[in-house]
């Protein structure tokens, strides 16, 4: 049973290596080179044995008329010295050098001369006979190996005779078992020096493919800093290229995965830290007057908020990485919207002293989700009052053309350096973290912003230079479409 288990076990790896794609292109490089071996082989042999017995047959024509022109040029059919005389010096020596039976018939198809002796004096009648007894030269193979010439042998006009011509080429098939022989010893030998070489061909095109599996294993498994190097200039170097590209890409989705939990770690940390700190205050004190207990609750109710607001932001994150994240699609005022948001936040405004100015240059209606518009448009205008100098300005424009709407939320406050604007949908990402902290911001809303715009096939573009301000350009398309 063992030997039978190890058998079997062998088998089967042995067909398991079949699939791989090495020995795939061994079979189907060794198929393409040997079958045209084999088919030029059968159809060489075919051709080689056509041609040799058509030339034979147009020799053995040219033997049949010249003996009966040499017989109609002589008194063979009258004198049977004449008769000796072409029978020994032109009619044998014919039938020696050419291998060949001949015979000579006259009108009667009485046998005159058989090279064989066999039909001395017999009548021969047979259908090539009579044929070229008629004036018609015959030509026949009564079987595949034996060829017959019948010439006519004329004296005037009139017919006196015939001339038969009959080879054997069973020589043939010696000759074409020998071809067959060292053909087939040919392409074996071609079989096997091909068979080395697509291996190795096959070897060679499959190394860069080893190299990017054994790659692509390891960054499966973690290692993300593994990357493809191949000196080649083709489509495996491409297909290597394009792997550590999208390394790169989950090197940073890592990354910013890492940092996206430690700032989460830290921005829960801070207001717990404070709860902690003022309750253990409160716990460890006797006697607190009333006023006391009345500001330290104060103080924690307001990191609670703090907690409050960071855990439904980072909630309607979640909702919004969602990838069926549904869409309460609604026909609505988008300048209404505006005007809405505009007055929810005038009191902030107020307290800051900042002017907000609503422009419409068109009124528009949009297809969009009212409510995650209104968020996203309202966490631009806030900020745009928040971290606006005392005394600011700010202005709302909205504007559309015939398939988007634009809104342009722009302050004149302390602007965001070249250097951070790229990361400012980032987050958790802070321009001036101590700052953030004093307006009560979590680095979330513009991220909130920027993914509801995308998850309505809209875009959102950033403009702003230090000490002079911010513009944010949203564009969303009038019409939603899935």
């Amino acid at each position: 049973m063992r030997k039978r288990d190890r058998l079997i076990k062998i088998t089967r790896n042995f067909f398991s290596s079949l699939r791989t794609l090495r020995w795939k292109l061994f079979l189907s490089y060794l198929l393409v080179s040997i079958i045209p071996m084999f088919v030029l082989w059968g159809n060489t042999a075919d051709i080689l044995e056509n041609h040799h017995i058509e030339q034979r047959a147009s020799e053995l024509r040219f033997v049949s008329n010249q003996i009966a022109t040499r017989i109609a040029d002589s008194t063979y059919m009258q004198e049977l010295w004449m008769r000796n005389v072409i029978n020994m010096q032109v009619i044998t020596p014919a039938s020696e050098s050419h291998n060949s039976r001949i015979i000579v018939v006259d009108s009667m198809a009485i046998v005159l001369y058989d090279s064989l002796n066999v039909y001395d004096g017999n009548t021969l009648a047979s259908a090539g006979i009579i044929q070229a007894l008629g004036g018609t030269q015959d030509s026949t193979t009564p079987d595949s190996r034996t060829i017959v010439e019948i010439a006519p042998i004329f004296d005037g006009d009139a017919v006196v005779g015939a001339v038969m011509v009959t080879h054997s080429i069973t020589g043939l098939d010696v000759l074409l078992d020998d071809i067959n022989e060292l053909t087939i010893g040919f392409i074996v030998l071609m079989g096997f020096v091909l068979a080395g070489a697509v291996m190795l061909i096959a070897q060679w095109f499959i190394r860069p493919m080893r190299h990017i599996l054994s790659a692509t294993q390891k960054i499966s498994e973690g290692q993300l800093g593994e990357r493809i190097n191949l000196k080649s200039k083709d489509e495996f170097n491409e297909l290597g290229l394009a792997i550590n590209d999208m390394t790169d890409k989950l090197e940073k989705v890592e990354t910013a995965r890492q940092e996206f939990v430690s700032n989460v770690s830290h921005e829960l940390k801070t207001p717990l830290s404070s709860i902690k700190v003022l309750s253990e205050s409160l716990v460890h004190q006797d006697d607190v007057p009333s006023e006391v207990y009345k500001e330290f609750l104060t103080d924690i109710n307001s990191e609670v908020d703090r907690m409050t607001s960071i855990v439904n932001e980072l909630l309607t994150l979640v909702r919004l990485d969602e990838t069926e994240l549904p869409l309460n699609i609604s026909n609505f005022d988008l300048n209404k919207l505006l005007e809405s948001v505009i007055k929810r936040l005038k009191p902030l405004a107020d307290s800051r002293e900042i002017s907000v100015e609503f422009i419409e240059q068109k009124q528009i209606n949009i297809e969009a989700d009212e409510m995650k518009i209104s968020l996203a448009i309202s966490n631009l205008v806030e900020n745009a009052i928040k971290y606006n100098y005392v005394g600011g300005h700010a202005k709302v424009l909205i504007d559309a053309d015939n398939k988007n709407a634009f809104v342009t939320v722009t302050d004149n406050g302390a602007g965001i350096s070249e250097e951070n604007q790229a990361n400012v949908f980032a987050r958790f990402f802070r321009v001036d973290k101590g700052r953030d902290r004093e307006t009560g911001g979590t680095g979330l809303g513009l991220s909130i912003t920027h993914k509801t715009i995308l998850l309505h096939k809209g875009s959102i573009k950033l403009t702003s230079k230090e000490e002079e301000g911010s513009t944010f350009l949203v564009r969303i398309p009038l019409h939603y479409r899935p």
